[in-house]
């Protein structure tokens, strides 16, 4: 429990925020820190027991919050193909391509919300601005029982993909707010490995609500439930999750300026609420900002997919109880893959986007067994199925990598959008790959997951390449350069990171790799 305070500290820490002000003045801080970066700026390097015990509480408080509101949010979206085998498709009188319609228009959704909410998190508290992001949508799963047609079906999926557009966005500005480069691709891993969470509960759960004999479809039932439960947790992120270092309750100022300094090396800053017109131009012309749309857009065709996984499994001739659970090793692949991936990331440096390229071998396998073998081997066919669990971990590195390898805060604004527009387009595309006329084989839908597995790990390479060039670059800038002088250039990078100042015109910023 903490101590309260005397008025003379409260004295002290008024009159150390006073200095903190004028010295943010001085130095052009456009972080919204503020003073606390001028002290963080100006203190002494931290110490080592004392930024422990600051990221404990950070890790506390802030990630669980992360990863329940990532795997409820993958539940969520992904409730369609759980309640496919449970009566939707005949009670709402879907018909021919209109189930993969239904899928893709939650995206139109998502893409039509995407750059306004990006801008809207700029400019507003970050952790509210979601939570009630996360109400909004659990009460329109609950709406989403009362449909009984495709139109009125569409609309909602539409409105779905409105509200949970910032979901991700919103997290990768949180992990590069709070946690260093370095934690950042085991905190990112952490919380998007809750997607093989959700998918492990959601079937779970879906298996559970299934033997349910109620007077309503089961379908609806996994809809109220899941909505209900999305709503509460929501109105609990909106109370507790702070929206940044200058606001939280739980840490003394002294904390606050101390995790100001550990994301200072981040050079990236937290978040800046000012519209650079310039860093919008560098976004759009930055091929490593194109490619890592590019890789969002491969990878989210498979993701797509997916949405037919269910269907798939019931193809190769099982009941609906059986394929949901069926679904079971899908969502354990998924989650070992990324929790794997992770901690190799994290303990191999420069390892990031070569191990997302090895993570794509698997689902190249799986779409290349559930194609080539005979339709009687429905075993095989499903290992298969299982084989594709790996491929999030493509999307995990994309997302680390928007928030360790971007600064400025517009810029990495506009970049994120490029992605999550990229993953939108992806998405919509996905399933219309599946055709009615094929099912339930799709194999037109299964061979454009395998040219999406194949072009990811290709364009994590490529990716890859232009980091290694830059960096490479910039060292040689440096090579001539003195002691002195480079130790100059690391206290003026140090403070660029909260002048807003882009990762290129940052001449001690490094890509990770």
């Amino acid at each position: 429990m903490e101590s309260e305070k005397t008025p003379a500290q409260d004295a002290t820490i008024t009159t150390t925020s006073a200095v903190g002000d004028r010295k943010a003045a001085e130095l052009d801080i456009k972080d919204e820190t503020g003073a606390f970066a001028a002290r963080a700026l100006m203190s002494r390097a931290v110490d080592d027991e004392a930024s422990r015990k600051v990221r404990q509480k950070i890790d506390l408080r802030i990630l669980p919050f992360l990863c329940i509101t990532y795997a409820l949010q993958f539940i969520d979206k992904t409730s369609l193909g759980y309640s496919s085998v449970y009566g939707i498709i005949k009670d709402n009188k879907l018909q021919g391509q209109d189930y993969s319609w239904a899928s893709s228009i939650f995206y139109f959704g998502y893409l039509f919300a995407e750059y306004p909410g990006i801008a809207i998190l700029q400019r507003f508290p970050v952790a509210k601005f979601l939570g009630v992001n996360v109400v909004l949508w659990g009460a329109i799963l609950m709406v989403t029982a009362a449909c009984s047609s495709f139109a009125s079906l569409a609309a909602v999926r539409f409105i779905l993909g409105v509200v949970e557009a910032t979901i991700s966005p919103g997290f990768v500005a949180i992990t590069g707010i709070w946690w260093t480069r370095q934690e950042q691709a085991s905190r990112s891993a952490l919380w998007i490995s809750f997607l093989g969470v959700g998918s492990f509960v959601g079937t779970l759960l879906a298996y559970g609500i299934g033997h349910i004999q109620g007077t309503l479809s089961t379908w609806k039932y996994i809809y109220l439930i899941l909505g209900a439960i999305t709503v509460v947790w929501g109105v609990a992120f909106t109370l507790f999750v702070p929206d940044g270092p200058a606001s939280v309750k739980w840490l003394v100022e002294d904390e606050k300026v101390i995790a100001v300094q550990r994301v200072i090396e981040n050079k990236t800053g937290t978040k800046s609420h000012q519209f650079v017109r310039a860093q919008v131009i560098e976004a759009v012309k930055d091929p490593k900002v194109i490619v890592l749309g590019l890789i969002s857009f491969v990878n989210a065709i498979a993701s797509g997919g997916l949405a037919f996984g269910s269907l798939i499994i019931q193809g190769f001739g099982f009941t609906p109880l059986q394929t949901t659970l069926l679904n079971l090793p899908l969502s354990a692949v998924q989650v070992v893959s990324q929790l794997s991936s992770g901690f190799l990331t994290a303990q191999i440096s420069n390892s990031r986007l070569h191990i997302g390229s090895l993570a794509m071998i698997l689902p190249i396998m799986g779409t290349i067994l559930i194609n080539q073998l005979q339709k009687e081997n429905k075993w095989g066919r499903l290992i298969g199925v299982w084989l594709l669990g790996s491929y999030p971990v493509g999307f995990m590195i994309i997302l680390g990598l928007l928030s360790t390898n971007i600064a400025g805060s517009t810029k990495r604004s506009v970049a994120s959008g490029w992605v999550f527009v990229c993953y939108c387009v992806g998405q919509i595309a996905g399933p219309q790959f599946f055709k009615s006329t094929e099912a339930p084989a799709y194999r037109s839908g299964i061979v454009a997951m395998l040219c999406g597995f194949i072009l990811n790990l290709v364009l994590n390479q490529v990716l890859r390449f232009l980091y290694v060039l830059e960096n490479k670059k910039r060292d040689r800038v440096i090579e001539s350069k003195s002691e002195d002088e480079i130790t100059e250039m690391k206290r003026e990078s140090d403070l660029q990171g909260f002048e807003d100042v882009t990762d290129k015109h940052n001449a001690m910023f490094r890509y990770a790799l």
